[in-house]
């Protein structure tokens, strides 16, 4: 099942959401969920905005989408507003998803999880400016801070905005790299807003 792009849609699946996950430790989830929703409804304006800013730059080819342009576009108003909105919507979802998962222990969000993992690693760059750390050999000196905010990203055909996001566990690191190799990997708020709603109203 798709998920909607309207709010109406959405907003159906995330009330529904907000009524799977409930917590007698914590009844004020679902009011937290709720709230996700509430703030979506004018990033969604937003997004749409920035998606018909973008379709004349996407429509050029690869080698005429020069970095002047691109400057020229990220300065513009809907793309300032729907990068400031998106990134603290993404803190605000990791925090709901943290409450869940690691205070409540909530058996309904365990679905969940992986998504958590990867809001985890975007919420230490976006709070802390700094790829998120991880545990290194004693004779490399306990754990390593790398500087790093993401990079403001745009898909090479689409229309949304997103960000390029350092991280030590990213799936695509092999196995037998050498400790504190890290990767890059693309996120977007939609995307993390519509994969929990498939993990959590949809069951899917």
């Amino acid at each position: 099942m798709m998920i909607p792009n309207d709010w109406d849609g959405r907003h159906a699946l995330w009330r529904k959401a907000s009524g799977l996950l409930v917590s007698e430790e914590d009844p004020w989830i679902p009011s937290a969920i709720l709230d996700l929703s509430w703030a979506e409804r004018s990033i969604l304006v937003i997004e749409k905005e920035v998606a018909e800013v973008l379709r004349p730059f996407q429509k050029k080819p690869p080698i005429e989408r020069t970095s002047q342009a691109m400057d020229d576009l990220e300065k513009s108003p809907a793309f300032c507003e729907c990068r400031a909105l998106s990134k603290l919507w993404i803190m605000a979802l990791y925090e709901v998803c943290r409450v869940m998962i690691r205070d409540v222990k909530l058996p309904a969000a365990k679905p969940l999880e992986i998504l958590f993992d990867e809001l985890d690693a975007v919420r230490m760059p976006f709070a802390k400016h700094e790829v998120r750390k991880i545990p290194l050999g004693k004779h490399e000196g306990g754990k390593r801070v790398l500087p790093h905010f993401p990079d403001l990203c745009i898909p090479l055909w689409g229309y949304e905005l997103g960000w390029m996001v350092k991280d030590y566990k990213y799936d695509g690191i092999s196995p037998d790299a050498p400790a504190g190799t890290f990767a890059n990997f693309y996120v977007s708020r939609r995307s993390f807003a519509d994969r929990f709603l498939r993990k959590s109203a949809l069951q899917m």
